[in-house]
């Protein structure tokens, strides 16, 4: 079925009338965890081709100034979530590309052997989805009660980079904040959304020496009180997973962006950039719980999308 509707929205021509009609002069943040090198060298020359690289802080600074036409047609920024241990095997491919990702950074899970709690065996077994929808402090009581602590280092591999290997690939990304252990924010009473926030900034530039300026909210899901705490704290942009480009009166704490599955084939990738199989995932989502009789899951407009990061 996927290949049938990326083979009709490419007959049809609507992505690329969308790269004309919108993404000319908007801004594309499109948004990975772990891809596999060639997966992502076949993705980075499509993107060459139809789009201009730029950096979150090039966009930053066009916000900040009005003058968005210092930004290239088709801007396009690569960003990838969590610190994932094969990000450091990408350093090549960006180099030949010419891209400067940025890459958000869990600051008490990089650095560390404990795992990302949704990669866990208690968390398979629990299931991360309905670990991602009970109060924080629940969620880390049952995960260690399964025997899977996220305040420990964890049995098997390390799944995430050393503070040593992100300063070595400082020439090459920019390092954003991704929370210190990746909860979710709603489920977080106020004074640890407040240090998942601002102490995620502060370790991530004692350990690295470089600003931190761009966040990345886990899972998608925020409210106002997450807008607030990352203003404060002193962050220019937060990026969300809510579909769609970014012009210039979009609000730098709530960027939208494409996630891409990071092992699609071109012929998807260009489909999921359009936002369709996004929208549509959201809409049978609010489909699907007004047909219960109750709210969805996650009542954001940037958290019915669900996802890793």
């Amino acid at each position: 079925m996927k290949e049938a509707f990326a083979a009709l929205v490419r007959r049809s021509g609507l992505d690329a009338a969308l790269r004309f009609l919108v993404a000319r002069r908007r801004v594309t943040i499109v948004v990975y965890h772990d891809p596999d090198p060639d997966v992502l060298r076949r993705h980075l020359a499509w993107y060459a081709r139809r789009y201009s690289f730029t950096t979150l802080d090039a966009v930053a600074d066009a916000m900040d100034s009005g003058r968005w036409d210092t930004l290239p047609r088709y801007p396009l920024v690569v960003t990838l979530d969590d610190g994932h241990l094969g990000n450091a095997k990408l350093e090549p491919l960006f180099h030949e590309y010419g891209v400067r990702p940025t890459m958000y950074l869990c600051s008490r899970i990089v650095g560390t052997a404990r795992p990302y709690w949704w990669q866990t065996a208690a968390a398979d077994r629990i299931g991360p989805e309905a670990l991602k929808i009970v109060p924080d402090a629940e969620r880390r009581r049952r995960l260690a009660e399964a025997g899977d602590d996220p305040d420990r280092d964890a049995r098997g591999p390390r799944q995430a980079l050393s503070w040593d290997e992100a300063r070595a690939m400082a020439g090459v990304y920019d390092y954003g904040g991704h929370t210190r252990h990746h909860p979710i924010l709603l489920q977080c009473d106020d004074r640890t959304a407040a240090e998942e926030i601002g102490l995620c900034k502060t370790e991530i530039e004692d350990a690295l020496h470089r600003p931190c300026a761009h966040f990345a909210y886990t899972n998608g899901d925020f409210g106002e009180r997450e807008v607030a705490l990352i203003r404060a704290s002193g962050y220019r942009t937060a990026r969300s997973i809510e579909p769609g480009w970014n012009g210039p009166n979009a609000d730098p704490f709530r960027l939208k962006a494409f996630p891409v599955s990071d092992d699609v084939p071109v012929d998807w990738l260009a489909v999921q950039i359009t936002g369709i199989p996004s929208w549509a995932r959201k809409l049978k989502t609010l489909l699907r719980g007004r047909g219960a009789g109750t709210a969805p899951a996650y009542p954001e407009p940037a958290s019915a999308l669900g996802g890793r990061g």
